[in-house]
């Protein structure tokens, strides 16, 4: 017996007219920074869900890749690593704590960022705590 294969749309990377309405939607994870200052500004990194993959649009490349996992998207994409000028982390398939966990730093100061609508403080101890 041969597989058979099912393609859906899902299968292969969306057309043009299929990932402008995905961009319409909400993200399943999103990451805004501003830096505050001119010439650098302020922008927001997103992925979004398709079908059973993930597609992420960063401010940075107008090329968009797709994944097979949310974790993998944001891990691939360097969407854990923050500093200072990160202001704010939503998803609707992450919990707060399972994104503190993962977020990365090179910062050493003390600095707060909302997580999911919470605030969340990296302190002395290295890592991002509830405040």
């Amino acid at each position: 017996m041969s597989a058979i294969t099912t393609m859906t749309k899902y299968s292969q990377f969306p057309s043009e007219e299929d990932l402008e309405a995905l961009l319409e939607e909400e993200p399943v994870y999103s990451v805004y920074w501003d830096s505050e200052s001119l010439g650098a500004g302020a922008d927001l990194e997103q992925v979004y869900r398709w079908g059973d993959k993930y597609i992420v649009c960063l401010s940075s490349d107008e090329n968009t890749t797709v994944y097979s996992s949310l974790l993998e998207a944001i891990a691939s994409n360097d969407l854990f690593n923050v500093g200072d000028v990160t202001k704010e982390i939503g998803s609707s398939e992450l919990s707060s704590e399972e994104i503190a966990i993962r977020l990365r730093t090179l910062e050493q100061k003390p600095y707060k960022i909302l997580i999911n609508g919470e605030t969340w403080q990296f302190g002395d101890n290295q890592k991002f705590d509830r405040t």
